[in-house]
């Protein structure tokens, strides 16, 4: 275990033993976590520069609502495969009421 302080600002220096075991380098983007025994650091994979909107806060915060929302049973079927899909959807438009009589 290797000690580190807490610095002005929040800024804590992780020790070059510690960098070098993990295989970090400067520049390197750590995710942070918090979990029930403390912080936990992990390095980022390698994020495509085209993807940079996923990563958005917005975006985020999109996805962990859609989690939540999957964790209380708040999605529709799950299909296996395109043609099922397409087949549900085209039961359901053939079930949907129509415009009604057209009228002079």
């Amino acid at each position: 275990m290797v000690l580190t302080r807490l610095t002005v600002g929040g800024r804590v220096t992780l020790p070059k033993e510690l960098r070098l075991a993990a295989g970090l380098h400067d520049g390197d983007e750590l995710e942070a976590e918090v979990v029930s025994d403390g912080i936990l650091l992990r390095p980022c994979a390698e994020r495509d520069p085209d993807q940079g909107w996923y990563w958005t806060p917005e975006w985020q915060e999109g996805e962990k609502q859609i989690e939540l929302d999957r964790a209380a049973g708040r999605f529709g079927p799950v299909f296996d495969s395109a043609d099922e899909f397409l087949e549900a959807l085209r039961a359901r438009a053939d079930n949907a009421p129509g415009p009604g009589p057209i009228e002079d």
